[in-house]
């Protein structure tokens, strides 16, 4: 009753503090410091916001190897349950041989084929003005139809692009030298990242009870209870939706590239890896990632570009009617429409990893929110269609 009486008498206090009149020289003084120092505060936002940017960009290394981490943990837990019989050193030390092994994969796939498309291309630009003037040539002579306004286009755009590449070229090993400072820091937050998530997967249990620890000696024990189950469900959804995508993403990029290579397409690796890492983003990630793949095929033949398209629609099919939903399963739980306003969203404000994150956020807004109507409704005695539960029961 103590307490009542003093939280009741404090919050008296602060209305009566709050409703007074300015009446003495002190009073205006201090309403005169307060509105200034708001005016200040809105004054200097722009360098308050440059500030917090800054401080956020310190800070990105530790929260990439957050992520880094929490991915991790993922097939951790797996190797950690199926082959170490719960013990979690080889298991997050294989985790980490499998990352390297995979990022060594994808580079000596994608670096040399990448270099290979952009040299052709390079090599191919007189054939394709060539080409495209003989195409040109032949719509005049069939149709009649002048066109020699477009050839002056195609040739001047062509020897722009050359004019580029030329520049380019030029200019690669002053290019080269320039971003070498920018190499060592993405080098540095690199290891910094990686120092991060190794320790956070190492010390993955100590971290947690301290949290629990300090939580419950924060909370009451029933807010304290409530938090610990919705960090839960919320580690649940995420890990479930994160570790489906990346096994649905390694799946359609290695079917990409079978097909690719039973069809005979070109720059396979590249394409079917750059097809499989977009395909971590839901709904658009396989358009995201075809549209590219065409472009690049197209140039070297167009059968061929059209060739992936069907490849891609085949494969889109599959995935989307038999393997994802095998794998993913209910991770998520919401409609079509749930998940394109996640990605949209969540595309605005943080670009890609924002569409790739939407999906989980989302759906562990939806659950909270269904069981707080839920309990809503059974503190009203009351079903969704405002029916007592007493008459349900009888």
């Amino acid at each position: 009753m103590a307490n009542k009486h003093n939280e009741s008498g404090e919050d008296l206090l602060l209305k009566h503090w709050l409703e007074r009149t300015p009446r003495t020289s002190g009073d205006f003084l201090r309403l005169a410091l307060g509105v200034a120092v708001i005016f200040g505060v809105v004054w200097q936002l722009p360098a308050i916001a440059g500030g917090v940017q800054k401080f956020l960009d310190i800070l990105s290394p530790f929260a990439w190897g957050i992520v880094l981490a929490y991915v991790l943990d993922i097939p951790a837990r797996f190797f950690a349950g199926k082959l170490f019989g719960g013990k979690r050193g080889f298991a997050v030390l294989l985790s980490y041989l499998l990352l390297f092994s995979v990022v060594a994969l994808l580079l000596s796939l994608v670096v040399p084929q990448l270099v290979q498309s952009i040299t052709s291309f390079v090599n191919s630009l007189s054939s394709y003005e060539e080409d495209i003037q003989n195409a040109l040539t032949w719509v005049q002579q069939t149709f009649g139809i002048d066109t020699a306004t477009l050839e002056s286009y195609v040739g001047e755009l062509t020897k722009e692009l050359q004019n580029w590449f030329k520049s380019v070229s030029g200019q690669a090993a002053q290019a080269a030298a320039g971003a070498a400072a920018g190499v060592a820091g993405v080098a540095m937050d690199g290891f910094v990242t990686l120092a991060v998530s190794i320790y956070l997967l190492g010390s993955k249990d100590l971290l947690l009870r301290g949290a629990r620890t300090c939580l419950r000696a924060a909370l009451p024990p029933r807010q304290a209870g409530s938090l610990f189950s919705v960090c839960t469900m919320a580690n649940r959804t995420f890990s479930g939706y994160i570790g489906g995508q990346l096994v649905d993403a390694l799946l359609v990029g290695v079917e990409t590239f079978i097909l690719m290579s039973v069809f005979r397409l070109d720059y396979a690796p590249l394409i079917a890896v750059l097809v499989g890492v977009t395909n971590i983003i839901p709904v658009l990630g396989p358009f995201i990632g075809a549209v590219p793949g065409a472009v690049i095929l197209l140039l070297e033949s167009p059968l061929q570009a059209v060739e992936f398209v069907l490849i891609i629609l085949v494969v889109q099919q599959i995935d989307g009617n038999f393997i994802a939903p095998h794998i993913l399963g209910g991770a998520t739980g919401l409609p079509g429409l749930g998940v394109l306003l996640a990605i949209i969203v969540g595309g605005n404000l943080f670009g890609i990893p924002g569409m790739v994150i939407g999906v989980p956020t989302l759906a562990v807004i939806v659950t909270l929110l269904r069981e707080a109507v839920g309990a809503g409704l059974a503190a009203r005695g009351i079903d969704e269609d405002g029916n007592p539960l007493s008459d349900i029961k009888n």
